[in-house]
């Protein structure tokens, strides 16, 4: 798995150095781009949850004064133990879905972006800028493999911008009830939610949800 892995970590370093030299670039990356980073936890092969968020946010750089630069895996999962509100929001959804926390720890957390920017308008801003490197089509290559080589039961897909993403162009079937959403990628279960910032709308709801698909077999 890792050395699957690492063939993507090859493909990332090469498009970080197109856009770095690029000169036209230099006051968009100056205003928008605060680093990259691949995973916020351990690579776990066939683990019971992937969690995949839009883009990882702006902490480290608020922090550290520089650019994340993070394109291997953490020691673990950044949800165990941290008190910012998706991480709050997130082991609360467990709670509810009678799923214990410890899960999270041999869970997986990536992005569909992993450009990290201040906000979601930034990163728009900044992926609009990047077309001609071919962000989208790169984004969306690297997703999907790492899903491959991951293959998790669940994918839980922190907002319905990632669902809709991870979903289009797939012979899937989309349901939605009270803005709770599930598909099927093959035999991994995906449910996606909307949020406010990092408020997880529905949270009773999708944990329902969850509870009821854990409990259906493959």
């Amino acid at each position: 798995m890792e050395n699957s892995y690492n063939e993507i970590k090859i493909e990332i370093q090469e498009f970080l150095a197109e856009i770095e030299k690029d000169e036209d670039l230099s006051k968009i990356l100056d205003k928008y781009y605060k680093g990259i980073q691949v995973f916020l936890s351990r690579l776990i092969y066939k683990p019971k949850f992937m969690f995949i968020g839009i883009n990882p946010g702006a902490g480290f750089y608020n922090y550290e004064g520089k650019r994340v630069k993070r394109l291997s895996p953490l020691e673990r999962m950044e949800y165990v133990g941290q008190d910012y509100k998706l991480a709050i929001e997130t082991r609360e959804l467990l709670r509810l879905a009678g799923i214990p926390n410890s899960e999270l720890n041999n869970s997986v957390k990536t992005n569909y972006y992993f450009l990290s920017t201040t906000n979601a308008n930034d990163l728009f801003s900044l992926l609009s800028h990047l077309k001609k490197h071919k962000v989208y089509y790169k984004s969306k290559k690297w997703i999907n493999k790492l899903i491959d080589i991951i293959e998790p039961e669940f994918i839980i897909c922190e907002g319905k911008t990632v669902f809709d993403k991870l979903t289009k162009d797939r012979d899937c079937k989309v349901s939605e009830i009270d803005n709770v959403y599930y598909a099927e990628i093959g035999k991994i279960k995906v449910i996606g939610y909307k949020r406010i910032f990092s408020n997880i709308l529905q949270k009773e709801k999708v944990a329902k949800v969850l509870k009821e698909k854990l409990s259906v077999k493959l």
